[in-house]
């Protein structure tokens, strides 16, 4: 089993550590550590290593790969009232009882990988508009900040350290790029996109539960707590072991046949806990942590424009930043709350020292020409 899951990691991109963030914790607990496990669960559910083959079914007068053949591809039944003497759903019936058929055990692997791939639809979405800008950004401006073309006053190892005037030359340029983005209002529904992703991904949570819930016969909202106190009961009703099967055909004498085959479903056994850990998963973990990240977005944008919000924030993604009290005003105060969000996750994947000259430069454009974040072209240093 080890194994399974192990070749899904290892094959799987989205878990490799990237550096440059252009989401939060709570929407990579989405594409990443939900995508993966769905993919496992699928592989598993595929796999015949641990169960065997998926349907053994007993029968006389038909051969056992024709019966097992047929009632896989076809529906097995159970019947729910039957003496409580004999085993629950495969007894002989009582008067008038009816069959409960069950084929969605052959739907699971595929519905399991679309359901991967919900889960991978609001990143795609949102990595396509934001087309790695942040990336571009950061990369350009640190290379700029590191590597100049000109002058530079020492060699620390092979790291070329740049001259102060031509270090903040480098920094400019990268800011006139970032002064094109928002003027052309390129990035003006950037927050917009994100949050309505962090909100499509707790849509998509409710969504899938409510598709689950259809897909299991209406019994998967309690599926969890229900087999949590009576386990056997509420597996075996949800996903049976023994089931029956009839087959039809006709006789030498040209009567038609009836044969009544008795199942043993394998597959029902990884597929119950399957279900079981995707009721907790979500439950537990995703509707929880989509909800708190939309509530700390709901914070983030009444809270943006106070100073000490701003200070603890942009300290608390560049640790050891020494942001000028005045640059943290005119931030907080003449931004929108999308371009504090950018700035925000700039500060996020940037080097301290880096981001400090951006933040300085760009809010003393914004002091020059209110509500713009035109750059200066003096070659005045930042203190």
């Amino acid at each position: 089993m080890i194994s399974v899951f192990s070749t899904v990691v290892k094959n799987s991109r989205l878990l490799k550590v990237r550096l440059v963030a252009i989401d939060n914790s709570a929407f990579r607990v989405h594409y990443r550590l939900t995508f993966a496990l769905l993919l496992a669960c699928t592989t598993l559910v595929c796999s015949r290593q641990y169960i065997g083959e998926h349907i053994r079914c007993m029968s006389t007068g038909v051969k056992e790969n024709v019966i097992e053949t047929f009632c896989f591809f076809t529906t097995t039944y159970t019947l729910p009232n039957v003496p409580s003497s004999v085993k629950p759903g495969v007894g002989p019936p009582r008067l008038n009882s009816k069959k409960v058929y069950h084929a969605y055990y052959q739907w699971v692997p595929f519905v399991l990988f679309g359901q991967a791939l919900l889960f991978y639809l609001p990143h795609l979405v949102w990595r396509t508009y934001e087309a790695g800008t942040i990336k571009l950004l950061v990369n350009g401006l640190q290379r700029l900040y590191l590597k100049p073309d000109g002058d530079q006053d020492m060699v620390a190892g092979s790291l070329m350290i740049p001259s102060e005037a031509t270090r903040w030359a480098k920094v400019r340029d990268v800011l006139n790029h970032l002064d094109m983005v928002t003027r052309f209002r390129m990035n003006r529904m950037w927050a917009v996109v994100l949050i309505g992703c962090e909100a499509l991904n707790l849509v998509n949570v409710l969504l899938q539960m409510v598709l689950m819930n259809a897909f299991l016969d209406g019994q998967f909202y309690t599926y969890g707590l229900t087999a949590l106190f009576d386990n056997d009961v509420t597996f075996d009703r949800v996903f049976p072991k023994m089931t029956k099967c009839d087959f039809h055909k006709y006789g030498p004498s040209g009567t038609l046949q009836t044969h009544d085959a008795l199942c043993v479903m394998a597959l029902n056994i990884i597929n119950e806990k399957i279900y079981m850990v995707l009721w907790y998963w979500f439950v537990v973990v995703l509707i929880p942590v989509s909800v708190a990240a939309l509530l700390w977005r709901i914070f983030q944008y009444a809270m943006h424009s106070f100073e000490w919000f701003n200070r603890l924030l942009l300290r608390e993604a560049s640790p050891g930043i020494r942001i000028d009290d005045v640059d943290l005003a005119v931030i907080a105060h003449q931004t929108t709350y999308s371009d504090w969000l950018f700035i925000y996750y700039l500060s996020c994947n940037m080097d301290g020292a880096v981001f400090r000259d951006l933040l300085h430069s760009y809010a003393k454009g914004l002091r020059k020409e209110p509500r713009s974040s035109s750059i200066d072209d003096s070659t005045e240093t930042p203190i």
